[in-house]
C-alpha cells in the first residue's frame, strides 16, 4: 500500500478519532514535545569486510563495558513478602516432546561473531570489536530479510542468500570506526541493542540503536547519548536509509547524564514507539522507563515528523509491589494495524527485582492519531495501566551446555568451563493479534523427575480493549515450554493476524551443545513439540565467560564454580505477509571461529499453511 493511500485512510481515522479523545492521564507520567533530528542517509556496503588475518585477530581494545551500570538485583525481602503472601514457587512442568520432522521448515546460517568481527569496508576494515552475546533484531518483509545484531547489519533474500553486508553500524550510521587499530588506537561512537521491524502499511524497514559519544584517545564515555533511527527510503532495504537522531542524555529523573538502555521498538497505524530503560553514568542505577512516540508516516515519508511525545516513567516501585521496567511495545500483527485505533499496547513484567511473580502488566498509550498533528496545548496523551494476573514464572538459573573439546589451533586444549548466562524475567518482543498480545519470559522452573531447577519458556496471550476510557484486560491463554534434562531460554514470539504462532529459542543441556528450536502455537491455544531448527556444532567458549584470564582459565574460583558466558540478550521473531513465520536465535554454529568468540544465530522460516 502507498503513502499516499495510507495517508487518505488516515484522515478519515482520525477525524473519527479525535471526536472522541478524552485528553487525560490515568498513570501519572512526565510528558514533553521533542525533536528528532534528521542525520543524513545510510547505505549497506555490497562487499564483504577483511578478515585481517592472524597477527591482528588477537589485537583487541575493550570498550566501556554497560553491564556493571546497568545491573539489577533481586530485592530479596520484597521477593520473601510476595512469595509468603501469595504462597509462590517455581513451577512444576511437563516435558516438551521432541519433534522426529520439521515440516514446512527452512533455515539458513546467518550472521556470526566472525562476520560481525569483521564488518566494514574502506576506511572500516578490522574497525569493529569483539563482542558478546549477539544482541539480535531480525525482520522480514517485501522479499527481504534483514538481521541487524551488536555491530553488524546484513540483508538476505527469503532463501538465505546474502545481498548486502554484513555492513558494520557504524558505517552505516555515517560516525566513526568503532575503533582505528593504530599506535595509539583511535575510539569511535560505542553502539548497542540494535532492533529491526518491517512495517507493511507504509512498505518501510525501521532499525534502532543506542549510541553513546566516546573520548577518542581513551574510548571513555563522555556522557552525550542518543537514540538513532534508520528508515529505508523504499521497501528495498539493499537502497538507501534516511537516518535520524534523538538526543537521550538528559532521559531520566535524577544523575544523569543518562542513556537508553535496550530500545524496544513497536508500530500501530500512526506511530513508531521505543521505549528505553535509563540508566544513569554518573551511579549506574535505574532511572525510570522512557516512552517516544513519532508519526511513523512522515518518518516513512523521509521527513521529520511534527514533534516526538516523550514520557518518563518514576523508577520507583509502587504500592502494589510493581514496577515499570522494560515495557515491550507491541507490533501490529500483519492486517491488525487499524484494529483499536488510537491506542498502543505494551506489555511488561510485574517486578524483574522478585525472584518470583503471578502477574503481567499492560499499558495503552492512548490518542496516538495526534502524532501526526503539530503540538499544540491540548496535545495529551493518556497512559492507562492493568496488573493482570498470570501463571508464575520467576528467575531462570544460568543453562548448562555440553561441554566439548575447545579448538584454538595449535594451543593446548583445556576444555570448555561455562555456563551460559540466562539473565532475568524481563517481557520480550510482544505482538498485537486479534485484540491479544503474545509474548513470553524465561523462566526458571522444574520438571517431574529431575532435581535441578533449569531455565524453560513461559508464554502468555492477553486480551486487550480500551472501554469507554477504561483498559480492559486479561490472560486468555497462557503455558510453559520445557525440554527433558535440559534449557529453553531467550524466546520470541511470532503470531500472524489469524492468531498462528510460533516461540523460537535457544536450547543447551549436559548433552545438548547450544542449539535453537520452536514450537507452534495451535490454534487450541497449546503448544506442540520441541521442533529442533539450528543444532549447535560445539560448546560456547567465548571470552565473556572467561572474565579474568586470557585466553581459557579453569574454572571460576577454586570451589569449581562454573564461569556464566553471555548470551542473548534476545532473540527476534516475526510475520511475513504471506503468513510465514521467522524467528532468529542464538546457537554455536559450524562456521570457522574469531579467535575470541565462536556464537552464531540460525534464522528459521515456518511457511504458512496455505
Amino acid at each position: 500500500m502507498s503513502v499516499d493511500l495510507v495517508w487518505g485512510r488516515f484522515v478519515r481515522l482520525l477525524i473519527m478519532g479525535l471526536a472522541s479523545s478524552t485528553l487525560w492521564a490515568q498513570e501519572p507520567i512526565r510528558q514533553e514535545t521533542v525533536q528528532l533530528r534528521a542525520a543524513g542517509t545510510g547505505f549497506l556496503n555490497t562487499g564483504q569486510g577483511v578478515d585481517v588475518g592472524a597477527s591482528d585477530r588477537r589485537q583487541e581494545f575493550r570498550r566501556q563495558n554497560l553491564d556493571a551500570l546497568t545491573a539489577e538485583t533481586i530485592d530479596v525481602a520484597a521477593s520473601t513478602r510476595t512469595m509468603a503472601a501469595a504462597s509462590l514457587s517455581f513451577p512444576t512442568v511437563a516435558n516438551s516432546s521432541i519433534a522426529g520432522t520439521n515440516p514446512r521448515f527452512f533455515g539458513f546460517d546467518a550472521l556470526d561473531h566472525s562476520d560481525q568481527r569483521f564488518a566494514g569496508t574502506g576506511a572500516f576494515v578490522n574497525s569493529q570489536f569483539s563482542d558478546e552475546p549477539p544482541d539480535q533484531g531480525l525482520c522480514v518483509g517485501n522479499g527481504f530479510v534483514v538481521e541487524a545484531v551488536n555491530l553488524a547489519l546484513a540483508v538476505y533474500d527469503k532463501s538465505g542468500n546474502l545481498l548486502s553486508g554484513p555492513t558494520a553500524l557504524n558505517q552505516f550510521f555515517n560516525l566513526h570506526p568503532s575503533v582505528v587499530r593504530s599506535t595509539p588506537p583511535v575510539f569511535g561512537e560505542s553502539l548497542s541493542d540494535p532492533r529491526c521491524l518491517y512495517d507493511a502499511q507504509t512498505n518501510r524497514f525501521f532499525v534502532t540503536i543506542l549510541e553513546l559519544d566516546v573520548d577518542p584517545p581513551t574510548g571513555n564515555l563522555t556522557g552525550n547519548t542518543n537514540l538513532l533511527l534508520a528508515v529505508s527510503n523504499t521497501g528495498d532495504p539493499t537502497g538507501a536509509w534516511n537516518l535520524f537522531e534523538l538526543s537521550t542524555t538528559a532521559d531520566g529523573s535524577a544523575d544523569c547524564p543518562c542513556f537508553g538502555d535496550q530500545p524496544l521498538i513497536g508500530t500501530d497505524a500512526n506511530g513508531l514507539y521505543v521505549s528505553t530503560n535509563s540508566f544513569s553514568l554518573v551511579t549506574g542505577g535505574f532511572r525510570g522507563v522512557q516512552i517516544y512516540a513519532a508519526s511513523k508516516l512522515f518518518l516513512a515519508a523521509g521527513v521529520p515528523p511534527p514533534f516526538v511525545l516523550h514520557a518518563s516513567l518514576s523508577p520507583a516501585t509502587n504500592a502494589d509491589g510493581s514496577r515499570a521496567f522494560s515495557l515491550q511495545p507491541s507490533v501490529r500483527a500483519h492486517g491488525q494495524q487499524f484494529q483499536d485505533f488510537g491506542s498502543e499496547y505494551f506489555l511488561s513484567s510485574f517486578n524483574t527485582r522478585l525472584l518470583l511473580e503471578n502477574s503481567v502488566i499492560v499499558w495503552a498509550l492512548r490518542n496516538t492519531a495526534l502524532l501526526q498533528l503539530p503540538p499544540g496545548p491540548k496535545t495529551k496523551f493518556v497512559l492507562l495501566r492493568k496488573v493482570v494476573g498470570s501463571e508464575v514464572y520467576g528467575v531462570p538459573p544460568d543453562a548448562s551446555q555440553k561441554m566439548g573439546p575447545l579448538f584454538l589451533g595449535p594451543m593446548a586444549d583445556p576444555g570448555v568451563f561455562e555456563l551460559l548466562s540466562t539473565n532475568e524475567h524481563r517481557m520480550q518482543q510482544v505482538t498485537f493479534a486479534d485484540e491479544q498480545l503474545w509474548s513470553s519470559v524465561t523462566t526458571g522452573l522444574q520438571s517431574p523427575g529431575e532435581a535441578s531447577l533449569k531455565a524453560g519458556v513461559a508464554w502468555f496471550a492477553v486480551h486487550v480493549e480500551v472501554d469507554d476510557g477504561k483498559l480492559q484486560a486479561k490472560v486468555q491463554r497462557q503455558g510453559y515450554v520445557a525440554v527433558e534434562n535440559g534449557n529453553v531460554f531467550f524466546p520470541a514470539v511470532g503470531v500472524s493476524g489469524e492468531g498462528r504462532g510460533a516461540i523460537g529459542f535457544s536450547i543447551s543441556g549436559p548433552d545438548i551443545f547450544p542449539s535453537t528450536g520452536y514450537v507452534q502455537v495451535r490454534s487450541n491455544g497449546k503448544t506442540g513439540p520441541i521442533h529442533f531448527a539450528g543444532l549447535g556444532a560445539g560448546s560456547e567458549d567465548g571470552f565473556s565467560g572467561y572474565p579474568n584470564q586470557s585466553p581459557v582459565p579453569p574454572p571460576c574460583d577454586p570451589s569449581g564454580k562454573l564461569c556464566s558466558a553471555r548470551w542473548g540478550d534476545y532473540g527476534a521473531a516475526t510475520v511475513d505477509t504471506d503468513g510465514s513465520i521467522w524467528l532468529a536465535n542464538e546457537y554455536i554454529g559450524p562456521r570457522p571461529r574469531s579467535f575470541f568468540a565462536n556464537w552464531g544465530t540460525f534464522i528459521t522460516r515456518l511457511s504458512s499453511d496455505d
